[in-house]
């Protein structure tokens, strides 16, 4: 009997060429991008989760609170780590992490003997206890992961970068002069190399050092650390097996009290600490960045349910192509419950013919995946893998999502045509019923409900990253070329540097700065009026700067006056603020000229005067609120970054002098540069991908949602071609016929519009609510969005309508 019914399903396959075609497409096709996003999806959800001990370990966080803040913070101070260790017997093991605040990059060097020095930037190296790898699991093809930080000035290299410094030799025990606050120029040997985890990990290291080597070493040493300032380590804790993380999480408060209660009284603020699985970090969006950015659960769900809706639109299809086809499979239900056959083996026959066509689906999303999986992987920003298809969990997921597609598919028109009554069928007199009609047009507006949300959300996605881009930031971001100083050599020739590149014309202004906009800057400190108590200040983040760093970058000034080399005074607690350090400390704009500031520090009270106010601009992100920021001048010339404010079209020509002028002075450094717009457009990366993912998709949904329109214009016609074939002969035009057979399936377009529409509106409005600076969703997108599905929708139902209508109606009547 299964042989029988899988003849038969094939042979109806067979037959109906044009319908099995489009079920088969509509079906891979949403597999494929359901399949695609459930990749992305579980290996967003995977982070962290291949550790030894990954229910044992916790980030140690915080949250501050102030007058002016209230902020979670992912980094305690130095001491809290020795702190947690000796205070909590439930804490196996502690780590903390240090991320580089001095540099973007470090210089890496190798030597050796008859060959040329190799000299390369690295980004995410971190320095670490000597404890990390007891923590987290890292696979060493060189060394002992036990063992390799416990030596001073020793190294731990990925393979990645063991391969550029050394080749396809062994990496062990050589040495890397390390530059920068990381290093300090001095040799590291290399004691281990593993295996890059970057991508299922919060951890995205290249390398690693011990933490007490270079500027933050020295810091470390020092005596009487601050247990509540300086909070520049990420702490990791592993419990022991038997711990239990709430109880631990009750005694925290009375740590705090014992360990920092006092200092925080003397600064003014409040702070709680708490514990967050790691296995979590990556998707804990209420911290900005915990090493490195988190992403949103939000951007899950909307990709879940794009993968969710993108294959009940191909179900859809073959629902409704099968109930519309349901008058030619009559007689064969007929004949077949005459012969005995019983309701319940039709339902088994109807579901085997679906589950054939999900299992061929399967097979050619499984095709399309592999092929399309690079340049899924490069929208995504991903590196998964073909391999992953093979992994027992997903190929168990894959086939029970075929097998649960074949059954939701073939579910209606299976008990639809099932209870045919077999002498009405045998009669002729089947009639396609209202209730399966009423179905099918419900089904298509469900799709096209669908497909304008995700169209209008594509719409509104692209145009606020469209005000994004083109938002004023309140300073000159065209043509500054921000050039990074990444070893105190390079730092050292910042005066030499800054006077070579002015020679030439088309470098209008230079300066050296600590922190630009668009980078992250952690230097932050709290200020308050002299008629104010400690309890009142505000945090307002600040840089150290060049005197013409504020010209450079073109602030706008709204008060006073910026740094001058007239004015040496300037070098001395002199402050240039923006106006929304006067706000949050009410200070009016016609008093700020002059304005003492205090700021104290381990009890000891420095004063500041305020010269000049900038007209607020953005530092960071529009995601964020403009904050308070406050420049002063540095001392001593020791910057992290200069910034070149250029005139030029031939910018090749430019960086080409910057280059020369650099290798003069610094032969062995690698020049590196970047333009600032550039830096700042970084930061919308996720909402970027985001934005291509959804638009892809979008795309991908609309065809579907055709290609079952196509089939639904295809049967319609056909079953009026005696119809038309009568209209045509009492003079009825071709564009009269096209309109009357478009305009049923038009209608029900309209309907979903005015469904998806409201619908569209309040969820990109809880999308935009993620950004502090955001558009108002205008009236034209839902226009837009419901003129393109009604002329996609026409365009595909009017290529069968105009088919239909140029039929010559002799043919269509014969029969009559």
């Amino acid at each position: 009997m299964l042989a029988n019914y899988l003849k038969i399903a094939i042979r109806n396959l067979l037959r109906s060429k044009t319908f099995s075609a489009i079920n088969i497409l509509g079906l891979s096709v949403g597999m494929t991008c359901c399949l695609l996003l459930l990749l992305y999806i579980r290996s967003e959800l995977s982070f962290d989760q291949h550790h030894q001990h990954a229910k044992q370990l916790y980030l140690m966080s915080s949250a501050v609170k102030s007058p002016g803040l209230n902020e979670e913070y992912p980094r305690l101070s130095g001491p809290m780590a020795a702190a947690i260790q000796s205070e909590f017997p439930e804490v196996e093991k502690v780590a903390r992490l240090y991320v580089n605040i001095m540099d973007d990059k470090t210089l890496l060097q190798v030597q050796e003997t008859g060959k040329p020095m190799k000299s390369f930037y690295e980004t995410q190296g971190y320095q670490v206890d000597s404890t990390f790898f007891d923590l987290f699991s890292y696979e060493f093809t060189e060394g002992n992961s036990k063992k390799a930080l416990f030596q001073p000035n020793s190294i731990v290299l990925s393979e990645e970068v063991a391969h550029k410094l050394f080749g396809n030799a062994p990496a062990l025990n050589k040495t890397v002069r390390i530059s920068g606050s990381t290093g300090n120029g001095d040799n590291f040997r290399v004691s281990g190399v593993y295996r890059d985890e970057s991508s299922r990990s919060h951890i995205d290291a290249r390398f690693f050092v011990p933490m007490y080597v270079g500027m933050i070493g020295n810091y470390l040493r020092q005596p009487n650390l601050d247990y509540t300032n300086n909070n520049l380590f990420t702490t990791y804790l592993r419990l022991r097996p038997d711990a239990d993380a709430q109880q631990l999480e009750q005694k925290i408060p009375a740590f705090v009290e014992k360990y920092m209660r006092s200092e925080l009284k003397r600064y003014g603020y409040d702070k709680r600490l708490f514990l967050i699985p790691v296995p979590e970090l990556h998707l804990y969006s209420q911290i900005q960045a915990i090493v490195t950015p988190t992403n949103s659960t939000t951007y899950l769900y909307i990709l879940a349910s794009i993968a969710v809706f993108t294959l009940l639109i191909a179900c859809i299809n073959f629902m409704n192509l099968s109930t519309a086809r349901s008058a030619k499979r009559a007689a064969e239900v007929g004949i077949r419950k005459v012969m005995g056959a019983e309701r319940g083996s039709l339902i088994g026959q109807f579901l085997g013919e679906s589950m054939i066509l999900s299992l061929l689906g399967l097979v050619i999303a499984l095709g399309l995946i592999a092929l399309l999986l690079p340049v899924f992987n490069q929208l995504a920003g991903k590196s998964l893998q073909v391999s992953e298809l093979l992994e027992p969990s997903i190929a168990l997921s894959f086939i029970g999502l075929t097998l649960l597609t074949g059954l939701i598919a073939g579910s209606y028109p299976a008990f639809f045509l099932s209870m045919f009554n077999p002498a009405q069928v045998l009669k002729g007199k089947f009639v396609n019923s209202l209730s399966a009609v009423a179905l099918r047009r419900g089904l298509v507006v469900f799709q096209f409900v669908v497909a304008i949300g995700l169209v209008l959300a594509t719409f509104v996605i692209q145009e606020q990253m469209r005000f994004l881009r083109n938002q004023s930031l309140g300073f000159t971001q065209d043509q500054q070329i921000a050039i990074p100083l990444r070893s105190s050599e390079s730092r050292g020739m910042y005066t030499a540097f800054r006077n070579e590149i002015l020679r030439n014309n088309q470098v209008v202004s230079a300066a050296g700065t600590q922190y630009y906009p668009g980078i992250m800057n952690p230097t932050d400190f709290g200020l308050y009026r002299p008629d104010q108590t400690v309890n009142e200040m505000q945090n307002v983040k600040n840089s150290e700067v060049d005197f013409e760093y504020l010209q450079t970058m073109g602030f706008k000034l709204v008060a006073g006056r910026l740094f001058s080399r007239q004015f040496p005074g300037d070098t001395n607690n002199r402050l240039v603020v923006n106006e929304s350090t006067l706000r949050k400390l009410q200070i009016p704009l016609r008093k700020a000229i002059g304005q003492k500031l205090n700021f104290n520090w381990h009890g000891q009270t420095y004063q500041y005067e305020v010269i000049g106010v900038l007209k607020d601009f953005h530092h960071e992100n529009l995601h964020q609120p403009i904050e308070p920021y406050a420049f002063m001048l540095m001392t001593r010339p020791n910057f992290n970054y200069i910034i070149a404010h250029v005139n030029s079209d031939n910018m090749e020509n430019v960086l080409g002098f910057l280059e020369r002028k650099w290798k003069a002075l610094r032969p062995d450094e690698p020049f590196e540069y970047s333009f600032l717009n550039e830096d700042f457009q970084k930061n919308y990366q996720a909402e970027v991908r985001t934005s291509r993912i959804v638009t892809y998709f979008t795309a991908i949904s609309i065809l579907i949602s055709c290609l079952g329109l196509f089939g639904l214009a295809a049967f319609a016609a056909q079953q009026r071609t005696k119809e038309i074939g009568v209209r045509k002969v009492l003079g009825a035009s071709i564009s009269h016929i096209v309109l009357l057979l478009s305009t049923d399936f038009l209608k029900l377009v309209v309907i979903a519009i005015l469904i998806a529409s409201p619908m569209a509106w309040w969820a990109m409005n809880r999308w935009l609510q993620n950004f502090a600076y955001k558009i108002t969703i205008p009236w034209w997108i839902f226009v837009a969005a419901g003129g393109l599905a009604l002329l996609i929708a026409f365009i595909t139902v009017s290529f069968q309508s105009i088919k239909a209508a140029l039929m010559n109606p002799v043919k269509s009547l014969r029969s009559e």
